[in-house]
């Protein structure tokens, strides 16, 4: 989630980002337990095999790719896939990740995370109220429409998120998960 630079101090890499419209032609491994902590890319870069991974070949037509050299960085956006390759037996990368949201957000993985084991296997008619409502509190959230007849004292979740808000809803989560 965090955006990423990443700077070769010794050594060449190579770098290959995808955009994340790309992420249904990256065949994206488990998200749970990754060996790196991040979801990655199933495909094998160097022998990719398109029999069973036909789309990956869409994915490399959108994909952007450089060479760095010792001095040079890649900015990585959030949300952005990118492969890293070193090109020689030594290679040195230094990374620093930084959040542009406050500290106190969750993040959006967590919330994946509920959605998949109390959304996802539901019966496809509640799925689709359910896609339903996250748009309204979520994706498409506007706070007059959804909220501006809650007088505002009493919107709680629906109301502008801050630390406060988010430790309150974040207890109440925790207590209803301890079951």
């Amino acid at each position: 989630m965090p955006d990423n630079l990443a700077c070769v101090v010794a050594g060449r890499r190579r770098v290959t980002l995808f955009p994340p419209s790309q992420l249904e032609n990256l065949y994206i491994g488990p998200l749970d337990h990754t060996p790196a902590g991040q979801a990655v890319s199933l495909v094998d870069f160097h022998a990719p095999d398109h029999a069973r991974f036909p789309r990956f070949a869409e994915a490399l037509r959108h994909a952007r790719g450089a060479v760095l050299e010792p001095g040079d960085a890649v900015f990585i956006p959030s949300m952005w896939w990118h492969h890293m390759e070193g090109l020689e037996a030594f290679n040195v990368l230094v990374n620093y990740w930084w959040r542009q949201s406050p500290a106190w957000m969750d993040t959006p993985m967590n919330a994946l995370m509920l959605a998949i084991m109390s959304v996802r296997d539901l019966p496809p008619a509640e799925r689709e109220i359910w896609k339903n409502v996250f748009n309204h509190y979520v994706f498409d959230y506007d706070e007059a429409e959804a909220a501006g007849h809650i007088p505002e004292p009493a919107r709680r979740a629906l109301a502008p998120m801050d630390e406060a808000r988010v430790r309150h809803l974040r207890a109440l989560l925790l207590k209803r998960l301890d079951r």
